[in-house]
């Protein structure tokens, strides 16, 4: 088992997690609120978010990008450390929860109706955990295979699409209230521009740190150039009237796909994109939690932790919502307030630890 990255590794992992699981979901986040003027809360959302990483990376720096456990035992304490560090591992699993619910969602409502949900969650979940089982090198790997494929499928889907194209659907442009445009960005700027801090727990691994701070900035705004378009398209075929109204607005367009009657029907390929993303996704909130169960406890590796939290991380994924509507409209109203407070507290922890000097002690 090896748990070594290379920066450009890291970038595509990064883009990887932030355009997976949010392809089909960002156009409806932001068109609810903003209409046609959607794709410029996603920009809002992508500046908003870099403001937020320019600071966590920054400070992470100072401390020679250590791992945010070691960070915060260091500057909290051995006990306050370590029971915020247990916070820090519930977020990653319930993160992980949320995007195993959000797939069976969409598998069940859109690919394969009449099966029963466990069987999507517990083979994406078997699938995961053998991969952390097999080390972090793996999941990069893997990924760096997957990336220019997954890409090539993406844009050449949209390719297809654009012959439905219209401007007119952005008109009147600037239309929406700031106060609009804000709703719209607040919703895409926890998914998934927060959730990336549970990078943190990463980055000791990464080979060359000198380049971590202009790779994880780079992915930040690929990423969001990639979603904001994702939106243009999507409004610009259907109209945000329809996009505001459907759960996952880009796999619907891709249904509409039709090419001299040869190519049809190949939304499945979009799909793909997504559940690779999202597998990603799942698999780096896992190595996430079992390495800050690994530190709480003191323990060689994080073996004993697999099969817990894989059975934890099902469960929850079935109890936290009673629906899809319920799952959607805590995403949209709560996400990114929800992980701003655990931003906020780490933040405020690695600031407190420069102004102690802690930063420049030596650890483990």
């Amino acid at each position: 088992m090896k748990h070594i990255l290379s920066s450009s590794q890291l970038f595509w992992l990064l883009v990887s997690f932030m355009t997976g699981s949010s392809l089909l979901m960002a156009p409806d986040l932001t068109a609810f609120y903003a209409k046609q003027d959607g794709w410029v809360s996603m920009l809002i959302a992508i500046g908003i978010g870099l403001v937020l990483n320019v600071i966590w990376i920054y400070l992470l720096s100072k401390y020679h990008y250590q791992s945010i456990f070691i960070i915060v035992e260091k500057v909290a304490g051995k006990w306050v450390g370590r029971a915020i560090s247990l916070i820090l591992v519930f977020y990653a699993l319930h993160l992980c929860a949320y995007v195993v619910r959000n797939l069976s969602n969409f598998m069940n409502s859109n690919v394969l109706p009449n099966t029963n949900v466990w069987i999507f969650q517990i083979m994406l979940l078997c699938v995961a955990l053998y991969s952390t089982f097999s080390g972090l090198n793996n999941l990069s790997r893997v990924n760096e295979f997957l990336n220019p494929i997954m890409a090539l499928l993406f844009f050449g889907s949209l390719l297809l699409t654009l012959n439905r194209f219209q401007w007119h659907y952005f008109k009147p442009a600037f239309e929406m209230p700031v106060r609009k445009m804000m709703q719209g960005a607040y919703t895409t700027t926890g998914f998934p521009f927060i959730e990336i801090i549970i990078f943190s727990s990463l980055f000791t691994f990464v080979t060359h740190k000198g380049k971590i701070m202009k790779r994880y900035l780079l992915a930040i705004v690929i990423s969001g150039l990639v979603l904001t378009m994702t939106i243009i398209i999507v409004i610009g075929c259907d109209g945000a009237f329809m996009v505001s109204r459907m759960s996952y607005p880009t796999y619907e367009l891709m249904r509409t796909i039709n090419l001299f009657k040869i190519l049809e029907r190949i939304e499945i390929l979009i799909a793909v994109v997504w559940i690779v993303g999202i597998f990603v996704k799942v698999t780096i909130c896992l190595f996430t939690a079992f390495f800050g169960l690994q530190h709480v406890a003191q323990h060689e590796n994080f073996h004993p932790f697999i099969l817990p939290a894989g059975i934890l991380v099902w469960s929850l994924s079935n109890h936290i919502h009673g629906n899809m509507m319920q799952f959607t409209e805590f995403v949209a109203r709560n996400w990114t307030l929800w992980w701003f407070s655990m931003y906020a507290l780490l933040t405020v922890i690695m600031t407190v630890g420069i102004f102690l000097k802690k930063h420049t002690t030596s650890t483990e």
